[in-house]
């Protein structure tokens, strides 16, 4: 009984870790850190909402996407709700635009889609 009981609980941790295997690429970023810049101004800010598919966690996927997402050039700020499966961020349309937003999601995994997106006022 112990023994089955240590198997089931071993298959069950296996799982779950397999399935929030983070496939993300390593990503380096640059901050300048010059005493000249005090302030960023974004010229023309935008909200936009995606629906994601292919998020099987809330600790794995959905953190992964939403870390990847708010460390984007040009991305302001980003949540990614795991219980809705959406995205909710804003940013910066003079630098981006709401495809290369998307391709963020995409290029994180390949079991991540956008299935739709909106911009919002």
């Amino acid at each position: 009984m112990r023994k089955n009981l240590f198997l089931s609980f071993i298959g069950f941790l296996f799982l779950t870790l397999s399935a929030c295997k983070n496939s993300a690429a390593p990503k380096t970023i640059v901050v300048n850190t010059s005493p000249e810049v005090t302030e960023v101004v974004f010229e023309k800010s935008q909200k936009m909402s995606m629906e994601i598919g292919g998020m099987v966690c809330a600790m794995g996927c959905a953190a992964v996407i939403e870390k990847n997402l708010n460390n984007t050039k040009g991305i302001i700020a980003a949540k990614v709700d795991f219980e809705t499966q959406k995205a909710t961020l804003i940013f910066d349309a003079a630098s981006l635009t709401p495809t290369q937003v998307t391709e963020v999601v995409l290029n994180t995994g390949e079991a991540y889609a956008v299935n739709s997106f909106e911009l919002l006022d």
